[in-house]
């Protein structure tokens, strides 16, 4: 069987198809079939005029046929499309749905921050050693979400309208970083021995260029030794010397200046890279639906 995800983010859209390569387990090792993502960064839109614009509705609704055509090229027998911040937050995001519905007959469900969270988290919790306590930092384009992790269980999440796109527009709230501040601090800051566990495209790759195996830890200072690195970089420099795609490297150091913050009030030292995000969630959501579904 193949199960497919569609990732609606603020910066960019993905699909992501895999197949499991066993059948009888909860918890499957996955084999990629087919991945692509288009930078169509509805967060520029959204983040500055509350509205997605007709351009990027346009490449949206694009972007959707040709995934819908890669699905049924594929033969995909069960997949779902998610959007998070970006759609959350645009007024006429009904209004985009809905035509897009009616074009290519995919649904999208907009989910919240919480949702979100827990979806890209049980893509990758079982591969947490039980005896540490985590927390889980997932940087977007649009928000951050923060859980505390204890035993592989979440024990308490929020998610915060702080995000790479966001900073690049100059949209974050002074009144936002205080409310994630004073949660740090409620929350986790006073936890001894936590260490970080990072999701989202910009932390996968700063671990990518640190050459961080799968479920590896990135150590806090290297994390701040590359972002400053790419800090003195111009763009043309992080697209051809790094290798950077163009609306990564806008926005990656961006994203490691919300790590450094969030890392450095907590005192984590290290940050696990398990190289999953909301596809994966997305699609471990659709296997252990159907898994048990088959089991009852």
């Amino acid at each position: 069987m193949k199960f497919g995800a569609i990732d609606i983010g603020s910066n960019g859209v993905r699909l992501l198809i895999s197949r499991p390569l066993q059948e009888d387990s909860l918890k499957p090792e996955w084999k990629k079939v087919e991945f692509t993502r288009l930078p169509i960064r509805l967060g520029d839109d959204v983040f500055s005029t509350k509205e997605i614009g007709k351009k990027k509705a346009d490449l949206l609704l694009k972007a959707v046929k040709a995934f819908s055509l890669l699905l049924d090229i594929y033969n995909v027998d069960i997949y779902r499309a998610c959007a998070t911040s970006a759609m959350r937050d645009a007024k006429n995001s009904d209004k985009i749905i809905k035509l897009i519905k009616k074009e290519t007959g995919i649904t999208i469900d907009v989910i919240n921050g919480n949702a979100e969270s827990k979806m890209i988290m049980n893509a990758f919790l079982h591969m947490l050693p039980t005896n540490n306590t985590f927390l889980h930092v997932d940087v977007g384009g649009g928000s951050t979400e923060l859980t505390l992790i204890q035993e592989n269980k979440a024990i308490v999440s929020k998610s915060f309208n702080i995000g790479t796109v966001r900073a690049r527009e100059n949209k974050i709230k002074s009144e936002e970083i205080a409310k994630l501040h004073a949660w740090l601090k409620e929350n986790v800051a006073w936890i001894p021995k936590l260490k970080g566990v990072g999701t989202g495209g910009n932390i996968h790759k700063f671990g990518d260029l640190a050459g961080i195996p799968q479920a590896g830890f990135l150590k806090l200072e290297k994390l701040v030794t590359l972002t400053e690195s790419i800090e003195s970089l111009d763009l043309h420099d992080r697209i051809y010397h790094l290798k950077l795609n163009p609306d990564r490297a806008e926005v990656i150091d961006l994203a490691g200046r919300i790590y450094i913050d969030i890392f450095n009030r907590t005192n984590i030292s290290e940050v696990m890279t398990p190289y999953h995000g909301l596809k994966d969630g997305i699609i471990q959501d659709l296997w252990e639906r159907y898994y048990t579904k088959q089991k009852d």
